[in-house]
């Protein structure tokens, strides 16, 4: 097990030298799952053998146990040889629960025998930095948390004649929990909402959040500081891990178009976040409205909102490689494409998977507005797409689902634009007016996913005068109890749900035209609130709070949750008498909906890798208000 050299200028001092008392020690080296780490080469020194000029070198065995014996009762210095281990370590995978330290199951095991323990990144016991990958760009400064002794000075041992058990931690990187698939994904939701409220971040900040808290292991990434949104993540080789993140901005003068996206890829997915409106020259963006032709390489007819298209193609023409990158990785290295956006950024998502949509990309977009007229939608219905909507957000009102467009807005230059929206507007209140609406109107596209604020009304005859000549009116008021369902109607629209599930028995005994009155196909659907609310548009303060919320309830099944306590008070009001058919048939169908969000859960439950991840976001719940 040691090994030895002497010469003249190399030899034991006489302190050392005579009959001396030998002493042993044993290295464990166990990962987080409490497999043993074996064929570790390592090479151990102590003042000894340094002056000797030798050192004891050999390989854990099958137990992950290093037996070092015949040693001076003084300090051993422990090192593993680098590549073999950071090799080693990438294929063994994290425990599935907690990442503290009390979480450990191998270290109250070592407690037990009476065993000294220690947790350990590669980085403590490595005799030097691993041969890297090419990506790894900053080769001087690898990640602190893998690498937290910069000098590689290995592991001090001064208790000998006992066993040492090192849990080393994997040499692994967060990956985000992501479905690519037709069917709507909570998982997919909370996670791809995280990157949307991302992208508007700096570039300092969007870079850190992929090079360093995808490869911080003590917690799932946060997506900030005032943000805690913990993503639901996955533990994947730290060589397949999230590399290269590119800012993206068109930041320039009022005059021109303020596009921002990001994008990130790693060994499965590609992921492109797009900004919304920020900067004052995004308003201007939203407010030029008029419809243009598409362009063919989106859709041969049917119109689209120019303002949304310019920003778009600014952004492609002043970005070419960026955008040339990510069809590279997306087309050549066969990587699964998810894009996102809150408001304009939905907008412009929704036209980059127009352009793409030969790809099959999957898009899920927060409060975004109407972007195409109806020709062109309908030529895109092979697009999936989740459009959430929170409640009477206002920007999702916009612009009006109505044509128009005018020959005003085929006159060269800005006179044209600004004559085309003055009559554009002048239609629109006549279309307001009779109710008759002709031509190719403004669409949404995609499925709705509702968060909706409900109400209860009940009905009443109230009656006055004598008992012969009544006089009766029907009043109305509104009960005490509201609540807010997650409502995702294409469940009810879902083959692979039980068709023994009450709920869905009940949602499939509506007819389609009642369905169709309740969830109108591109469009949003008749609220209880009058007028919208501007308030309900901001993704960190309304659209991400109510996500997250949804999935720690389905997470955590038995939580004493607001939302819980919530909807129970509203449904036991559909009891009371009074209440109008339709509108009791309506809030049933409601709360049966909401009751089948559970299934949105599922395929990720059914993952290896899931229960994990779930278990981990568990551990870092909270309700926020919503």
């Amino acid at each position: 097990m040691s090994t030895a050299t002497t010469s003249l200028e190399c030899k034991y001092p006489d302190a050392w030298t005579g009959k001396q008392k030998k002493y042993w020690v044993e290295i464990q080296l166990m990962d987080e799952r409490e497999t043993p780490i074996p064929d570790m080469p390592y090479v151990a020194e102590n003042a000894a053998t340094r002056s000797q000029c030798a050192s004891y070198t050999g390989k854990s065995d099958a137990s992950g146990i290093i037996r070092i014996e015949g040693l001076h009762p003084l300090e051993l210095i422990l090192h593993i040889e680098a590549k073999p281990l950071a090799d080693e370590m990438e294929k063994r995978a994290l425990r599935p629960f907690g990442r503290s330290e009390d979480d450990s199951t191998v270290k109250p095991k070592a407690a037990v025998e009476g065993y000294e323990y220690r947790y350990l990144k590669i980085g403590q016991l490595c005799d030097s930095l691993p041969e890297m990958m090419p990506e790894w760009k900053d080769k001087a400064n690898p990640p602190e948390y893998h690498f937290p002794d910069a000098q590689f000075t290995g592991q001090t041992i001064k208790k000998l004649n006992c066993r040492y058990v090192f849990e080393v931690c994997p040499f692994r990187a967060w990956s985000l929990m992501l479905h690519h698939q037709t069917d709507y994904s909570i998982v997919n939701a909370y996670n791809l909402g995280i990157m949307a409220d991302l992208s508007y971040s700096a570039e300092e900040q969007i870079i850190r959040y992929f090079e360093q808290e995808c490869v911080d292991l003590s917690a799932a990434p946060k997506l900030s500081d005032e943000h805690d949104y913990y993503a639901v993540v996955k533990d994947v080789p730290f060589s397949q891990r999230y590399i290269n993140p590119r800012f993206v901005t068109t930041a320039g003068s009022i005059i021109q178009h303020d596009t921002q996206l990001f994008y990130v890829s790693n060994d499965e997915h590609v992921i492109v976040a797009w900004r919304g409106t920020q900067e004052v020259r995004d308003w201007v963006t939203d407010i030029t409205f008029s419809p243009q032709a598409c362009p063919s390489y989106l859709v041969p007819t049917g119109k689209i909102h120019k303002g949304f298209l310019d920003a778009f193609e600014y952004a492609k023409d002043k970005s070419q490689d960026s955008f040339k990158e990510i069809k590279n990785l997306i087309t050549i290295e066969q990587r699964e494409l998810f894009l996102c956006g809150h408001s304009l950024g939905g907008a412009l998502a929704l036209i980059y998977a127009a352009e793409l949509k030969s790809i099959k990309p999957l898009l899920y977009t927060y409060g975004m507005p109407r972007v195409f007229t109806a020709d062109a939608v309908l030529q895109l219905t092979g697009i999936t797409h989740y459009r959430h909507v929170n409640d009477s957000d206002t920007i999702t009102s916009v612009p009006m689902d109505a044509n128009l467009y005018n020959w005003f807005y085929e006159i060269y230059g800005p006179v044209g634009s600004v004559l085309g929206t003055t009559w554009s507007v002048a239609e629109l209140l006549s279309q307001k007016i009779t109710g008759i609406t002709v031509g190719d109107c403004f669409w949404h596209h995609g499925d709705i996913v509702l968060f909706y604020y409900t109400t209860q009304v009940v009905e009443s005859l109230q009656c006055e005068g004598s008992m012969s000549a009544p006089k009766c009116r029907r009043i109305k008021y509104r009960l005490p109890k509201k609540t807010k369902y997650y409502l995702i109607p294409s469940l009810a629209e879902e083959k692979s749900i039980s068709a023994k599930n009450q709920d869905i028995q009940f949602i499939r005994s509506l007819t389609p035209d009642s369905m169709k009155q309740f969830f109108p196909k591109n469009t949003n659907p008749d609220l209880d609130s009058i007028l919208t609310d501007p308030r309900n548009h901001f993704m960190p303060a309304a659209y991400l709070p109510y996500i997250n919320d949804q999935l720690v309830e389905l997470v955590c099944p038995d939580a004493p949750l607001k939302r819980i306590e919530s909807r129970g008070a509203f449904e036991k009001q559909l009891s009371d008498a009074g209440i109008p058919d339709n509108e009791k048939e309506r809030n049933r169908l409601f709360a049966a909906l909401q009751r089948l969000v559970v299934e949105t859960l599922k395929v990720t439950e059914q993952m290896p890798e899931g229960k994990p991840a779930l278990e981990r976001f568990r551990k870092t719940k909270k309700e926020y208000a919503e």
